[in-house]
């Protein structure tokens, strides 16, 4: 399903993911493709990652991490979001799962390995503050949906435009800030430190947390642990990916 211009939402099911187990908040998995050229898997349920490495180059599985958007587990299904950059050259990862989501259909294979996250909140959190692009905008839906109706967060999304938006949680404790970049090059912007640094953030009970563009979310987390002073235990701010600086 094409919930905007650049996002397609591609629903998973059958195979044993009935055995899935959620891990909740910002849960992702690797999604594992057939070879290049090819339109069967070269591994099963028993897949390792010393057996990919033992795999011949053209019979490796091509694939990527991506954040698990929704678990429906009284059907067996699973959403994920893919944000389509096939174009993009800074992650040829990426560009093989968002060219495949835009041809999948009913029956093509495909695997997963997971769930983990890195998302810990403190027992004491009381106010979340979370940091995110198109990328880790599924994970920042999924977690919304989550929080307690009495725990209030502060939500700073870049995404291309107003077109990209997706719906999330509306509750009077619940702000967000969309941010556009309106032509710029995804990771280029200043627009998420910028937006961060004018907001009025008490580290008090604070979970920040976030993803995206790795030099943006070592900005916000060099900026919320040192002049915020948020402690090392409520701060997940991670690098969904690298723009390449050659």
């Amino acid at each position: 399903e094409r919930l905007a211009p650049r996002y397609l939402q591609v629903t998973l099911g059958g195979g044993d993911l009935s055995t899935f187990r959620s891990v909740g908040g910002e849960q992702f998995v690797y999604v594992l493709l057939p070879p290049v050229g090819g339109d069967k898997l070269t591994i099963d349920a028993d897949f390792t990652w010393e057996e990919y490495q033992q795999l011949p180059e053209d019979q490796r599985p091509r694939g990527a991490y991506y954040t698990v958007r929704r678990w429906r587990p009284d059907v067996g299904e699973l959403d994920m979001i893919v944000v389509l950059h096939h174009d993009n050259p800074d992650d040829d990862r990426t560009a093989w799962v968002s060219t495949w989501a835009e041809q999948a259909a009913p029956g093509q294979p495909v695997a997963l390995w997971g769930p983990r996250t890195d998302y810990e909140p403190p027992a004491a959190t009381t106010h979340y503050l979370m940091v995110a692009e198109e990328t880790a905008l599924p994970a920042a839906a999924a977690i919304l949906e989550e929080l307690p109706t009495d725990i209030g967060a502060t939500v700073v999304i870049e995404v291309a435009d107003a077109d990209h938006h997706l719906p999330l949680v509306e509750r009077d404790n619940v702000a967000v800030h969309w941010l556009h970049r309106d032509g710029a090059r995804p990771g280029t912007t200043t627009a998420l430190i910028d937006t961060v640094r004018g907001l009025d953030l008490s580290p008090d009970g604070l979970y920040a947390w976030g993803g995206g563009e790795s030099h943006q979310m070592t900005a916000v987390r060099n900026h919320v642990r040192n002049d915020v002073g948020v402690g090392r235990q409520q701060c997940s701010l991670l690098a969904y990916w690298r723009l390449a600086t050659d």
